[in-house]
């Protein structure tokens, strides 16, 4: 998996906005990737692996997997708090 594939995957905007967490991302990451067309294949890829099921593999550790886990789940949690 390329870095750039684990630097979608590790930050909470993008990850908010593939999880559809926080409906005004959208437009912000539709309007990034218009101005950055060679950035939409490593999304892609990092969006197939957010929304995949839970056995697919992928190249981060036990431990990163957990993080990312962890992330995702605090992220979503600290978002639903504000509403």
């Amino acid at each position: 998996m390329c870095s750039k594939v684990k630097d979608f995957l590790t930050d909470d905007d993008f990850i908010n906005y593939v999880l559809g967490v926080t409906p005004q991302s959208a437009s912000q990451w539709e309007t990034y990737f218009r101005e950055h067309p060679e950035e939409m294949a490593d999304a892609e890829e990092a969006k197939a692996v957010l929304l995949a099921p839970a056995d697919v593999a992928c190249d981060f550790s036990i431990a990163e997997n957990k993080i990312l886990k962890d992330r995702i789940v605090s992220s979503i949690k600290d978002f639903s708090d504000i509403l």
